[in-house]
C-alpha cells in the first residue's frame, strides 16, 4: 500500500491511515513527553494524529508545545485537537519570527556643527560616537530625522555649500537663524556630546595656529586616500582643509591636492589628547 504523505501544519487532517502502516519508533524529538511513550515513542493512540503533521515544517516544535499544553490539561488529543494546536503553534511561530527579524528602533538626528567658519549639516543614530570622530569646534542645534531630512536641509540651503556634494556650508545669515529656530524649538545639544567647546578649549584654541612637525617620510595622500589609510572619516580631513590646520604638498597626477600623512597622523593624536583632557573644574 502507497504510504501517504504528511500533512503541512494547519491544514485539515485527512481520514485515518491503516495503523501498522505507521512506525511510532521514528518519532521527532520535538514530540512532548506527555504523548510519548518512554519505550515505544508516541503512544500508537495518537500516533496516527503525529503522523498527519509535517515535523519538519519550521512551526512544529509550537505545535508540539501547544499539544504537550493541551495534554497537561487533560483535553483529549484527537483529530480536533490537533487542528487546533497546529493553528496556535502556526501563530505562535508567526509571531516569532517576527520578533526576531524586527530591528530594533533606534532614533537619529541632523546635527548642526561648526568646525572652523563652516557649518557642517549630518545625520546619526548614535550622536556620543559620532561626536567623539568629529569633534567639532561647537554643537549648535539638532533635530529629530534622519537622512531624508538631511538631504532637504542641504537642498535648502545649497546656496551656502562650500563643495557640490560636501556637508560643509557658509555661516550665511539664513542658515544661522534656521539653526537658532531649530535649537529653540529642540533644546541645547546634549551634554555627554563631545566637542572642542565642552573640553574647555572653545573657539580660541582653533584660532592658535598650529605647530606642525616636519615630516620625515615624504608620504603624500589625498583626503579621500589618507581617510581611509588611518581609519577616520574623510569629512574629518575636509575639516581639517577647510580650517586650514593641513595644507596641500603638492598635487597628484590627477591634479588633486595631496597632504603629508604624518600631519594627519599628528592631528589625530592631538584630538585624542583633547578627549583625554578632563573638564577643567571651577575654582
Amino acid at each position: 500500500m502507497e504510504q501517504s504523505k504528511p500533512r503541512q501544519v494547519g491544514e485539515h487532517l485527512r481520514g485515518v491511515d491503516d495503523p501498522k502502516e505507521i512506525d511510532v519508533h521514528q518519532s521527532s524529538p520535538f514530540v512532548p513527553q506527555s504523548i510519548k511513550d518512554r519505550a515505544t515513542g508516541p503512544r500508537r493512540s495518537i500516533a496516527l494524529l503525529i503522523h498527519q503533521v509535517d515535523t519538519k515544517d519550521p512551526a512544529f516544535p509550537f505545535v508540539a508545545k501547544a499539544l504537550q499544553d493541551m495534554a497537561a490539561a487533560g483535553v483529549e488529543l484527537d483529530a480536533t485537537a490537533i487542528g487546533i494546536a497546529a493553528k496556535l503553534g502556526r501563530k505562535a511561530h508567526e509571531e516569532e519570527t517576527r520578533k526576531r527579524h524586527a530591528k530594533p528602533e533606534r532614533l537619529s538626528i541632523v546635527y548642526y556643527v561648526r568646525r572652523g567658519d563652516l557649518v557642517k549639516i549630518g545625520t546619526t543614530s548614535n550622536p556620543v560616537a559620532r561626536f567623539i570622530s568629529l569633534m567639532p569646534d561647537e554643537i549648535m542645534a539638532h533635530e529629530p530625522g534622519g537622512h531624508d531630512l538631511e538631504m532637504t536641509r542641504h537642498r535648502q540651503f545649497a546656496a551656502d555649500r562650500v563643495a557640490k556634494k560636501g556637508e560643509y556650508f557658509r555661516q550665511s545669515q539664513r542658515l544661522l537663524a534656521h539653526i537658532a529656530a531649530v535649537r529653540e524649538l529642540h533644546g541645547a545639544p546634549d551634554i555627554s556630546w563631545s566637542s572642542v567647546a565642552s573640553l574647555g578649549t572653545g573657539y580660541r584654541r582653533t584660532k592658535m595656529p598650529v605647530e606642525l612637525p616636519e615630516p620625515t617620510t615624504g608620504e603624500l595622500a589625498t583626503a579621500t586616500e589618507g581617510a581611509k589609510l588611518l581609519g577616520i572619516n574623510k569629512s574629518t580631513v575636509q575639516g581639517w582643509v577647510h580650517r586650514k590646520l593641513i595644507t596641500p604638498a603638492g598635487r597628484n597626477d590627477k591634479g588633486r591636492p595631496v597632504y603629508f600623512v604624518e600631519h594627519m597622523r599628528f592631528l589625530i593624536d592631538r584630538n585624542r589628547e583633547w578627549m583625554n583632557r578632563r573638564r577643567p573644574t571651577a575654582s
